[in-house]
Protein backbone atom coordinates (compact mmCIF):
# COMPACT_ATOMS: atom_id res chain seq x y z
CA UNK A 1 0.00 0.00 0.00
CA UNK A 2 2.66 2.38 0.90
CA UNK A 3 4.50 1.84 -2.23
CA UNK A 4 1.32 2.54 -4.42
CA UNK A 5 1.01 5.90 -2.67
CA UNK A 6 4.50 6.93 -3.33
CA UNK A 7 4.47 6.14 -7.04
CA UNK A 8 1.07 7.70 -7.35
CA UNK A 9 2.23 10.92 -4.64
CA UNK A 10 5.18 11.12 -7.27
CA UNK A 11 2.89 11.28 -10.66
CA UNK A 12 1.28 13.74 -8.88
CA UNK A 13 4.51 16.22 -8.46
CA UNK A 14 5.77 15.79 -11.68
CA UNK A 15 2.52 16.40 -13.21
CA UNK A 16 1.97 19.47 -10.57
CA UNK A 17 5.95 20.76 -11.80
CA UNK A 18 4.77 20.19 -15.23
CA UNK A 19 1.90 22.16 -14.99
CA UNK A 20 3.26 24.87 -13.34
CA UNK A 21 6.41 25.42 -15.99
CA UNK A 22 3.96 25.61 -18.59
CA UNK A 23 1.53 28.38 -17.16
CA UNK A 24 4.72 30.21 -16.00
CA UNK A 25 6.25 29.70 -20.10
CA UNK A 26 2.62 30.56 -21.48
CA UNK A 27 2.56 33.88 -18.60
CA UNK A 28 6.01 35.11 -19.58
CA UNK A 29 5.02 35.25 -23.86
CA UNK A 30 4.09 38.40 -25.50
CA UNK A 31 0.62 37.32 -26.17
CA UNK A 32 -0.03 37.39 -22.20
CA UNK A 33 1.73 39.96 -21.76
CA UNK A 34 0.59 42.13 -24.26
CA UNK A 35 -2.84 40.46 -25.22
CA UNK A 36 -4.06 39.53 -28.62
CA UNK A 37 -4.47 43.19 -29.65
CA UNK A 38 -1.74 43.96 -31.83
CA UNK A 39 -2.57 47.41 -31.25
CA UNK A 40 -1.46 47.17 -28.06
CA UNK A 41 2.96 48.27 -27.97
CA UNK A 42 2.91 47.87 -24.37
CA UNK A 43 2.54 45.55 -21.11
CA UNK A 44 -0.07 47.05 -19.51
CA UNK A 45 0.40 45.56 -16.29
CA UNK A 46 3.61 47.39 -15.95
CA UNK A 47 3.87 50.78 -14.05
CA UNK A 48 4.06 53.75 -16.73
CA UNK A 49 5.21 56.94 -15.09
CA UNK A 50 5.73 60.34 -16.71
CA UNK A 51 9.12 62.72 -16.11
CA UNK A 52 8.37 65.02 -13.82
CA UNK A 53 11.78 67.42 -15.07
CA UNK A 54 10.25 69.00 -17.65
CA UNK A 55 9.76 72.35 -18.91
CA UNK A 56 6.56 72.89 -21.36
CA UNK A 57 8.07 76.37 -22.49
CA UNK A 58 11.73 74.06 -23.65
CA UNK A 59 9.10 71.26 -25.43
CA UNK A 60 7.80 74.59 -27.41
CA UNK A 61 8.86 74.00 -31.09
CA UNK A 62 8.65 71.45 -33.96
CA UNK A 63 9.31 67.30 -33.47
CA UNK A 64 10.18 64.61 -35.95
CA UNK A 65 9.43 61.35 -34.31
CA UNK A 66 12.53 58.84 -35.20
CA UNK A 67 11.41 55.92 -33.83
CA UNK A 68 7.91 54.08 -33.69
CA UNK A 69 6.06 50.99 -33.66
CA UNK A 70 2.84 52.90 -35.47
CA UNK A 71 -0.10 52.16 -33.21
CA UNK A 72 -3.38 53.86 -33.32
CA UNK A 73 -1.88 57.52 -34.04
CA UNK A 74 0.43 57.00 -37.26
CA UNK A 75 2.55 60.15 -36.48
CA UNK A 76 5.57 61.35 -37.94
CA UNK A 77 5.89 65.42 -36.55
CA UNK A 78 4.12 67.65 -34.43
CA UNK A 79 4.79 71.02 -33.08
CA UNK A 80 3.92 72.44 -30.17
CA UNK A 81 3.41 76.23 -29.58
CA UNK A 82 2.73 79.10 -27.04
CA UNK A 83 4.43 77.19 -23.78
CA UNK A 84 2.59 73.69 -24.52
CA UNK A 85 -1.20 75.35 -25.03
CA UNK A 86 -1.30 74.73 -28.76
CA UNK A 87 -0.98 71.56 -30.78
CA UNK A 88 -0.35 70.72 -34.85
CA UNK A 89 0.56 67.42 -35.89
CA UNK A 90 -1.83 66.97 -39.12
CA UNK A 91 -4.66 68.45 -37.16
CA UNK A 92 -4.73 71.46 -34.62
CA UNK A 93 -5.61 70.92 -31.41
CA UNK A 94 -5.15 72.42 -27.99
CA UNK A 95 -3.06 70.88 -25.41
CA UNK A 96 -3.15 70.89 -21.62
CA UNK A 97 -0.55 70.00 -19.18
CA UNK A 98 -2.77 68.02 -16.82
CA UNK A 99 0.48 67.11 -14.73
CA UNK A 100 4.44 67.26 -15.18
CA UNK A 101 4.59 65.86 -18.18
CA UNK A 102 1.02 64.48 -18.88
CA UNK A 103 -0.42 66.09 -21.71
CA UNK A 104 -4.10 66.31 -23.08
CA UNK A 105 -4.56 67.12 -26.81
CA UNK A 106 -8.26 68.31 -27.74
CA UNK A 107 -8.84 68.02 -31.14
CA UNK A 108 -11.28 70.73 -33.25
CA UNK A 109 -13.26 67.46 -34.73
CA UNK A 110 -13.76 66.27 -30.94
CA UNK A 111 -11.01 63.98 -30.67
CA UNK A 112 -8.98 64.34 -27.72
CA UNK A 113 -5.59 61.97 -26.80
CA UNK A 114 -3.52 62.15 -23.49
CA UNK A 115 0.47 61.71 -23.77
CA UNK A 116 3.07 61.11 -21.68
CA UNK A 117 6.16 62.24 -21.96
CA UNK A 118 8.13 59.31 -20.09
CA UNK A 119 11.59 60.44 -20.63
CA UNK A 120 13.40 63.72 -22.44
CA UNK A 121 16.93 64.83 -21.98
CA UNK A 122 17.99 67.95 -19.72
CA UNK A 123 17.96 70.15 -23.69
CA UNK A 124 14.76 68.85 -24.52
CA UNK A 125 16.09 67.83 -27.94
CA UNK A 126 14.81 63.84 -27.51
CA UNK A 127 12.09 62.66 -26.06
CA UNK A 128 10.21 59.19 -25.10
CA UNK A 129 6.56 59.69 -25.62
CA UNK A 130 3.58 57.40 -25.18
CA UNK A 131 0.44 56.58 -22.67
CA UNK A 132 -0.64 54.36 -19.76
CA UNK A 133 -3.30 52.07 -22.74
CA UNK A 134 -0.15 51.55 -25.00
CA UNK A 135 -2.09 52.69 -27.73
CA UNK A 136 1.09 54.64 -29.38
CA UNK A 137 4.82 54.89 -28.40
CA UNK A 138 7.51 56.81 -30.03
CA UNK A 139 10.96 58.57 -29.78
CA UNK A 140 11.05 62.39 -31.04
CA UNK A 141 13.80 64.40 -32.14
CA UNK A 142 13.91 68.25 -32.82
CA UNK A 143 14.87 68.18 -36.46
CA UNK A 144 17.96 67.59 -37.64
CA UNK A 145 19.05 66.75 -33.89
CA UNK A 146 19.03 63.11 -33.50
CA UNK A 147 21.62 61.42 -31.52
CA UNK A 148 21.63 58.05 -31.47
CA UNK A 149 22.64 57.63 -28.09
CA UNK A 150 19.70 59.69 -26.97
CA UNK A 151 17.18 57.70 -29.19
CA UNK A 152 18.78 55.09 -27.68
CA UNK A 153 18.13 56.36 -23.94
CA UNK A 154 14.61 57.25 -24.53
CA UNK A 155 14.10 53.89 -26.00
CA UNK A 156 15.26 52.11 -22.70
CA UNK A 157 13.04 54.17 -20.98
CA UNK A 158 10.19 53.14 -22.93
CA UNK A 159 11.63 49.58 -22.85
CA UNK A 160 11.43 50.29 -19.03
CA UNK A 161 7.54 51.16 -19.11
CA UNK A 162 6.44 48.14 -21.09
CA UNK A 163 7.07 48.90 -24.29
CA UNK A 164 8.79 46.43 -26.49
CA UNK A 165 10.91 48.67 -28.74
CA UNK A 166 13.16 45.43 -30.09
CA UNK A 167 9.68 45.52 -32.51
CA UNK A 168 10.60 49.02 -33.37
CA UNK A 169 11.49 49.56 -37.17
CA UNK A 170 12.14 53.30 -36.98
CA UNK A 171 11.35 55.88 -39.16
CA UNK A 172 11.97 55.90 -43.21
Amino acid sequence: MHGAYTTCAQTVHRFGAYAILSLTLVACSDAALFGSDPSVLRNPTVPIGAITRFDPALFDGRWEVVDTAGGVWDLRSFEVASASTEWRDTSAGAITQLAPGIFKIDYANGASRTLWIVWIDPDHQTAAIGDPDGRFGFVATRPGRARADQVEAARQVLDFNGYRTKDWKGMP
